[in-house]
């Protein structure tokens, strides 16, 4: 039952408690009556005041009674027996006849104390008609009804009794009384525990089960999850927690992950760097010491210095747009872009160097044009990356490279593959590892600065797309990228 439906409910009972404890005092004082009547104790009248209450209550029973059940006795004896049999006199006439007859019969001279033109006088409209009269320590009572068809009278006589001969009446009373409040007492304490506790306890229980998991979390264990039973507002909020702690440890293991690339890409760019360093420093001390005697020794040094010089410069170049590709879209906005049209071009500008250096580039474009969302300068060094990685590694005099794009649904699709030696089955899924090299004894920095994949594979991941790497038959390597089109870009 969810926390709205116990509010609701609680509301509820709020109103039907109420009535239901009125119900129940009610009945209590009936049963209260019902055991004073049992209990062989009488009503005592003291007063005309008393003897006024005590003709109300037995004129309401007898003639209610009457009207609804007739003249059987035992629907109304049980109030007059409640009187006093010494003190009182009752008697209950039909048509002049007696139906019914209680108390103290030396009592009947004071009915026939009542004045006859009083007795016999005609009915008011209401066809009834009643007498009250109190004398000195006497009381009279007469009420005349006609009830289908028939006159009933009622005599009530009684004579003052001294004061405290109603103490049981009194003891009953109070007893009743004392048991009423103590039952209302009881039952509305009662209820305000129960619907405190039902409309609380859950809610209790879920902000308990949030404070045990925020200490955990507090603690540094973002391994707990939280476990809720009940269909309720607290579970929506149960669930995001757990997957808040979900993603809080998956970004710290990211986090742990990327620190420790961190580590390892300054490890390895310090040891592809000392080594062009280490070659430019004693080429430029075999200078200092006049080790190159000669126009063309000297000459060699100088082309060695420079050519180490470029190499450290190469791997700067793409050491600076792999950080620029972890800052994301603030150093590498982008753009719409159309990909056949960036990629003509890209092939266009790199044509005749590719030739120079026994590349054959074949472009096959997509019939339909291709937009997404990108940036031309990414573009750029992935195209001349993984053209130069298949340069890198052929191992005959030409490599064939195809690049091909297509649509396919709302992806755009773009393949770059070669007849190069390719790649062994276990590492085509280190690919895009930075400094990841499939030999381990190339460590010669003119090998490349082992960035270039990598920059491949978060580039396309930057412009929201997918790199797989597969093998080619019988040999070479295939790049795939998936990208979504610019208008499914989210």
């Amino acid at each position: 039952m969810t926390i709205k439906k116990r509010l609701i409910l609680s509301h509820i009972l709020v109103f039907v408690v109420p009535i239901l404890m009125t119900v129940v005092l009610f009945l209590m004082a009936a049963g209260g009556i019902w055991l004073f009547t049992q209990s062989g104790n009488h009503v005592y009248v003291e007063s005309s005041t008393q003897f006024n209450r005590a003709s109300e209550a037995v004129h309401h029973i007898v003639f209610r009674s009457l009207r609804s059940s007739g003249d059987n006795p035992e629907n109304y004896k049980w109030i007059i027996e409640m009187l006093s049999p010494e003190q009182s006199y009752v008697v209950l006439e039909k048509d002049g006849s007696h139906i019914y007859e209680y108390g103290n019969g030396h009592l009947a001279s004071m009915i026939e104390a009542i004045p006859s033109d009083i007795r016999d006088r005609s009915f008011s409209q209401q066809k009834r008609d009643t007498y009250v009269h109190a004398d000195t320590g006497r009381y009279y009572y007469l009420e005349k009804q006609e009830i289908h068809d028939s006159l009933y009278r009622l005599y009530f006589v009684s004579r003052q009794m001294p004061h405290g001969t109603d103490e049981s009446v009194e003891h009953a009373t109070q007893g009743t009384l004392f048991a009423i409040f103590l039952a209302f007492f009881l039952l509305l304490a009662g209820t305000i525990f129960f619907l405190t506790r039902f409309v609380l306890r859950y809610i209790l229980q879920a902000l308990k089960l949030l404070q045990t998991g925020s200490d955990q979390v507090r603690q540094g264990n973002l391994t707990y999850r939280l476990t809720y039973g009940h269909d309720d507002e607290v579970k929506p909020v149960v669930d995001t927690f757990n997957i808040m702690t979900e993603e809080l440890e998956q970004s710290l293991q990211e986090r742990t992950r990327q620190e420790e690339n961190r580590k390892e890409l300054i490890a390895s760019m310090s040891h592809d760097i000392r080594t062009p360093l280490t070659a430019i420093r004693a080429y430029v001390e075999g200078l200092a010491d006049n080790i190159a005697d000669t126009p063309e020794r000297r000459r060699h040094y100088i082309e060695v210095i420079q050519k180490k010089t470029e190499d450290m410069n190469r791997m700067i170049d793409q050491l600076f747009l792999f950080s620029k590709i972890d800052l994301g879209e603030k150093a590498l906005p982008l753009q719409s872009l159309e990909l056949n049209e960036v990629i003509s071009d890209i092939i266009e500008e790199n044509k005749e160097g590719w030739q120079y250096r026994q590349a054959l580039v074949v472009w096959t474009p997509s019939p339909e044009a291709l937009p997404l969302l990108g940036n031309r300068e990414l573009w750029q060094r992935i195209i001349t990356n993984l053209v130069t990685n298949s340069i890198k590694y052929k191992t005959e005099e030409y490599v064939h490279i195809g690049i091909r794009s297509w649509k396919q649904e709302n992806m755009v699709c773009l393949e770059v593959a070669d007849d190069g030696p390719g790649v062994p089955e276990e590492a085509l899924m280190r690919l895009a590892e930075p400094f990841y090299r499939t030999d381990k004894a190339r460590s010669r920095t003119s090998d490349g600065s082992g960035l270039g994949l990598s920059i491949v594979a978060r580039g396309v991941q930057l412009m929201k797309g997918i790199v797989t790497f597969l093998p080619v038959h019988p040999h070479g390597l295939c790049v795939h990228m998936e990208l979504p089109s610019e208008g499914d870009v989210k």
